[in-house]
């Protein structure tokens, strides 16, 4: 199975669906971590272009730790828009290009806006990557394809329908979530979070819902020719 998993950000899908994600490449799928933005404006010491390379650096390695392939639209922080034209086209062609089985992304009402926008891009693109007449670089694929949504940040607002014990890859997505170490800095300088030991409580209070020691909860979009008769995730 193809699984494309798009985060508006680097790290937001080590924090997550890490843990998933690894599940999946073990299990023998092919995995493509997508961030929409190149991370490009977080940071209080680097320029824009620095932060963007630095980011983008960071999530080669953290995927390669995954077992998964690197990708980005290469949008700018604060600027993802679903109802633009281009991001659309550039969704669309994501989806065209690696032609998923199932996308993995962010749940519609998350805590900023570049989340909440990747979701609905990334919805909308999963049909229109299906128009024959749509030209864009690649052909169109043959399906629309099913997305599963992610947790939230902290798990606000967000309820699980379906659970993936990570008990066995924590460490595995802890390490690839630690790669992003100017992301880490960023974020325990500007809202004094420890992202890491963040997502371990919620790795640990998912786990506790679900019956084992470590979990991520999920939720997939029941919209009309996206529900599936069989479990999609590991």
């Amino acid at each position: 199975m193809r699984v494309l998993a798009v985060g508006a950000h680097p790290d937001d899908l080590e924090q997550l669906c890490g843990g998933t994600l690894a599940r999946f490449v073990r299990e023998g799928h092919e995995v493509t971590m997508c961030h929409a933005s190149i991370g490009d404006r977080g940071s209080f010491v680097h320029t824009s272009a620095e932060i963007a390379e630095i980011r983008g650096l960071e999530a080669t390695r953290a995927a390669a730790i995954i077992g998964a392939k690197a990708a980005t639209l290469g949008l700018s922080d604060g600027l993802i828009n679903a109802a633009d034209q281009t991001q659309r086209n550039l969704a669309v062609d994501l989806i065209r290009t690696w032609l998923p089985d199932v996308i993995v992304t962010h749940a519609p009402n998350d805590y900023m806006a570049d989340h909440n926008e990747v979701s609905r891009l990334m919805l909308d693109a999963s049909h229109i990557a299906t128009l024959p007449l749509l030209e864009t670089a690649h052909p169109a694929h043959t399906v629309v394809t099913p997305v599963i949504y992610m947790d939230t940040l902290a798990g606000v607002g967000f309820q699980p329908t379906e659970y993936v014990d990570i008990s066995d890859v924590l460490e595995q997505k802890l390490e690839a979530l630690r790669c992003h170490s100017s992301q880490l800095e960023w974020l325990l300088a500007h809202d004094g979070v420890d992202v890491v030991e963040q997502t371990r409580v919620a790795a640990s209070f998912r786990g506790f819902q679900s019956g084992v020691r470590y979990a991520e909860g999920f939720a997939p979009c029941l919209t009309w020719l996206r529900a599936r008769t069989v479990r999609l995730l590991p």
